[in-house]
């Protein structure tokens, strides 16, 4: 019997953060629209998500973005993009 190595994981499926890899800082969806920061608030569209920080990179417009819709993405402002969430702090928590 052969023994082998155990397969490398791919950072294409999985990020170092244990995220997926499109809500990773810096991940750019094929809209050009790119991942700046998760922020840790609340998304109001989607009760299980959170938003992240997203800008345009052809006009450079920030705005909120859950992590469910970032792979496919429009900027509100010169793509006629759905409208972004707001973009805010987390809420404070009691063990921070």
């Amino acid at each position: 019997m052969k023994l082998s190595a155990p397969p490398i994981r791919s950072r294409t499926t999985v990020s170092p953060f244990g995220n997926a890899p499109t809500t990773s800082p810096g991940y750019t969806n094929p809209n050009k629209q790119k991942v700046i920061a998760a922020t840790g608030a609340r998304s109001s569209s989607r009760h299980t998500q959170t938003i992240y920080h997203l800008r345009c990179a052809h006009c450079g417009h920030d705005y909120g973005c859950n992590g469910l819709d970032i792979k496919s993405r429009l900027c509100p402002q010169c793509q006629s993009g759905a409208p972004g969430e707001p973009l805010r702090e987390r809420a404070p928590s009691l063990f921070e």
